[in-house]
């Protein structure tokens, strides 16, 4: 190795070219990110890219008796419980919110691992407010009075 004061600072000289090699870290870093997120997107789309939801008053109805459940989450995606009635496993699905008034929950109900039954569950947001009784309409601070 030349440790003459010459070929310490020739990097700093005029007309010093600097050799670059074919894989510098920073080519390697810039390809590697693309790539990276890439993989990361496509194992994202091979789990839930074949789902998508119709969880709407309107697109519900695309739920037909004698589905299988594998058919409905395909539809629907994944639901948010499982309610026990009797012979039937019911599966909830919907989106909760306390930005409306009033949101829908709906219930597919499976007999024998296929769709007996569809129901629409209407919820209310309001609050009630312990001290007073009084509801408390989403968005508001206000409690509404009591109506007798």
């Amino acid at each position: 190795m030349d440790t003459s004061p010459d070929a310490l600072f020739s990097a700093f000289r005029e007309g010093h070219q600097k050799k670059l090699g074919r894989f510098s870290f920073t080519w390697f870093v810039a390809a590697a990110v693309p790539l990276f997120l890439a993989v990361g997107f496509f194992f994202l789309w091979r789990t839930n890219g074949t789902t998508f939801s119709v969880i709407t008053p309107h697109g519900i109805k695309v739920v037909r008796a004698g589905m299988s459940s594998q058919e409905v989450k395909g539809l629907l995606g994944y639901p948010l419980t499982l309610q026990k009635k009797g012979d039937q496993d019911c599966y909830r699905y919907g989106r909760p919110n306390f930005r409306n008034d009033v949101f829908v929950v709906y219930s597919v109900c499976y007999e024998e691992g296929q769709v007996r039954d569809v129901l629409a569950h209407q919820y209310s947001a309001w609050q009630v407010d312990p001290t007073t009784g009084a509801f408390v309409a989403p968005g508001q601070g206000t409690p509404a009075p009591i109506q007798e």
